[in-house]
Order: C-alpha cells, then structure tokens, then sequence
C-alpha cells in the first residue's frame, strides 16, 4: 500500500524523503521495495505497476489515502513486532533456569536506543551515500512541469526561492492595515489564476481567514481575479460592463482544475484544527491571515501560544504544503528613526522571535514615506532561506487591483550573506 501510493503521488522526492527504510519492510516484502528505489535512483522517475509485476510478480492495491498516512502504519508496525520480539528475549532471560536481570535490562534498552534512532533516520544521513539522493532530487526538480511549487507573483522573490516547497514556512508580518491580507492574497491567487485548467499542475489553496469573514475573502479574490475594483464590488457599483466582467470571470472559474479554499477562522482556531482540515483537503499550499490569532489547546499566555504555534505550523503544516502565515511588527517598530537608518528587522516581530527563527522566508511590509506611497508598497527580505536580504517594490493599484512587481526597480542592493 506504502509503494502503491508512492506511485499514485508520481513524486521520485516523495519517495526519498523517507530515508533508508528497509527495516520496515517484512522479508516477502523487500523485493518490491527494493526494486522501486532502485529503478528511481537509475532513471530518476518512478515505475508502473505493470513494471512492478514483471519483475517482483507482485500486484499492487489500489489505495485512497496519501503515502505518509501507510508510513505511519508501517512505523508502528515495525515497533510493535520489534518490541514482541524484545519482550520475548527478555522473559526468557528472567525464566527461573536461566535468570539474568542485567542482560534482560541491556536487551530492553538496545531495543529502545535502535527504534528511536531508525524513528529519526531520516534527519541523520551519511554523506558518502549522498550521490542516489542529490541527484535524484536534481532531476526530479529538472523535469518538474512548470508551476509546481509555491511562485507568490514577485520576480525578485520567486527567482531567489526557486520555487517554495514542503517544510517552507513564509511569513508575511507589517503593522495594522499595511496590506498584508492584500499581498498574502495576490501571492495566493497567482500560482492558481496561473494554472487555470491545467488538470497537470496541482495548485490547489487553502486560505484560513483568522481576521476577516469568508464573503470579504471571497469579494477581494474576485476583484484579483477580474481586475475589478474591490470597492465597487464590495459596495455594488459596478457599471454595467463591469458587472458582466465580474460574472464571466466567476462562471470561467468554475472550470479551473485545482481548487481554492477559503476557511473561516472560527472553523480551524488552532493548528491542529488546520492539519485535520489540510490532511482532508489537501491543498498544495496553505495560508494563514493573522498567524497571532490562532488558539492553542492549553496555552493560554499570549507570547508563549504565538511561539508554540509557529513551531507546530512548522513541525505540522508545513510537512504537509508550504505554509504561507502573516504576523504583526511591534509597536517599537514604528518608532525606528527612518532619517537615522534605523530599519525594522526579525527582532521587531511581536509575540516571540520563534517566527524569525522558524520561517525559511520573511518578509517585512513597509509604507515608504514619499508621494509614491499611494502607489506602491516596498517589501523588505528580511531573511531568506539561504541567508538573501534585499527589497523589491509592489504596485498598490485598486483600480486595476495590480499588486505585482514593478521590475525596472533597481534591485542590485539583493545580498548575499
């Protein structure tokens, strides 16, 4: 079931990313393992069933659910039938004919030493083994179709990222009505809008509204969508052509080939609520609006709840899709002396520095103090996944609703530390 889902996934990554594993497979069941990761590593795509059975004889099942969900079975497989085969070790060396506490006592704790370190395999590896791995990942990446991973619609982002993939977090984090729900949504819609009716390219969305209702999403996306202004649409004062653009733009939609959901804060209030709703919905990338919003189960501190979030939206979230979160600067960040070079950094996130420290890629929100402002927005790289810093400037247009990339910026200030 594990391979035959790895298979149904279609992803040579999804395979290697679990490591060495032959442990967890019982001895009729190693030949096919065996065969598959073989056959990736040679021709770095993966096999057909029908490859799978002329060569092992074994037929594959058909399974639903995704391979992570039969790796865990396989874990715990593997776990109990070690630790009955432990325990029966250990009675036999306190039987009354041939006691020995100490051995009994070393028996339990290898067992115990070898689970938990075959449990983190993954996380250690030999670098002399590295070649199957690096090069597989290479040519998967190479022949990835065009869109797959996270784009947000910023050139200077999108080409320093290459793309944002599984255990990215991103956070968005600006002081109060900077546009950050405006910014999260253009980077949201880009990828899907792109896509369109591609069935090849999953760009599916989840977008979980901590701080507004659904209907406001839904209206701002639509004028992202139609190039309508959100005002006139919120209000009902489209002019007749407008009003005929907007239910085009809706009913074209309908035929797009990756969903885009939007959910509503009071249905996913703490992280766990929001993998529950991912594992079900599977979407290809997940956002947060008003990350500082979201419950825990038990912490109730506010400082200490932000920090234990954004290590589960880590841990959790982003395992499953890139997670996309916004977050506020504190107060002493806008007291920062602009005419003395004084600029908002990571340590001027609110809550905990947990966000910083978490996130692959922040991005910092900024209201330049000039006449362009109500044109445009700059948006500061506070950290980048490999250390990049750097700025790039947004349009801030409603009545086109173009919030993309004015790219005759110069954007030579871009470093790399």
């Amino acid at each position: 079931m594990f391979i035959s889902a790895i298979l149904k996934q279609g992803s040579v990554a999804e395979l290697l990313q679990y490591g060495k594993i032959d442990h967890l497979f019982k001895a009729s069941e190693k030949d096919v393992y065996a065969f598959v990761t073989t056959f990736a590593k040679q021709h770095q795509a993966l096999p057909k069933p029908d490859t799978i059975w002329s060569h092992t004889g074994e037929e594959l099942p058909e399974v639903e659910e995704p391979a992570s969900y039969y790796m865990e079975l396989l874990e715990v497989r593997h776990v109990e039938l070690s630790l009955k085969q432990s325990m029966k070790k250990v009675s036999d060396l306190l039987s009354a004919d041939n006691k020995d506490p100490m051995q009994a006592l070393e028996v339990i704790t290898d067992t115990a030493m070898q689970l938990i370190a075959q449990r983190h395999v993954k996380k250690i590896v030999d670098f002399r083994e590295a070649y199957s791995m690096i090069m597989s990942a290479y040519a998967a990446k190479y022949k990835e179709p065009e869109g797959q991973g996270l784009y947000l619609g910023w050139p200077t982002l999108d080409n320093m990222s290459g793309g944002l993939m599984k255990g990215d977090v991103i956070s968005f984090v600006g002081r109060p009505a900077q546009g950050k729900t405006w910014q999260m949504l253009y980077g949201a819609l880009y990828g899907w809008k792109k896509a369109g009716k591609n069935p090849e390219t999953d760009q599916s969305r989840m977008f979980v509204s901590m701080e507004m209702d659904v209907l406001p999403i839904q209206q701002r996306l639509a004028a992202l969508q139609t190039n309508l202004p959100a005002s006139q649409l919120k209000h009902a004062t489209l002019s007749t052509p407008s009003l005929k653009k907007l239910k085009e733009g809706l009913t074209e939609i309908k035929s797009y080939a990756s969903p885009f959901y939007v959910v509503d804060g009071n249905l996913a209030a703490t992280v766990e609520d929001i993998w529950m709703m991912a594992r079900q919905l599977k979407p290809a990338a997940i956002f947060i609006d008003g990350g500082y919003l979201v419950k825990h189960p038990t912490e109730r501190d506010r400082y200490r709840r932000v920090a234990e979030n954004v290590e589960l939206m880590k841990q959790e979230l982003a395992a499953l899709a890139p997670v996309v979160v916004s977050w506020q600067f504190s107060r002493d960040a806008a007291k920062k002396n602009k005419k003395k070079g004084e600029k908002a950094g990571l340590e001027d996130i609110g809550y905990t520095d947990a966000i910083g420290q978490v996130s692959s890629l922040v991005l910092g929100l900024f209201e330049e103090e000039s006449v362009e402002t109500i044109k445009q927005r700059k948006i500061e790289i506070l950290k980048g996944r490999n250390g990049e810093i750097g700025s790039f400037i947004t349009r801030w247009d409603f009545n086109k609703m173009d919030f993309s990339e004015i790219e005759d910026e110069d954007v030579s200030e871009l470093q790399f530390l």
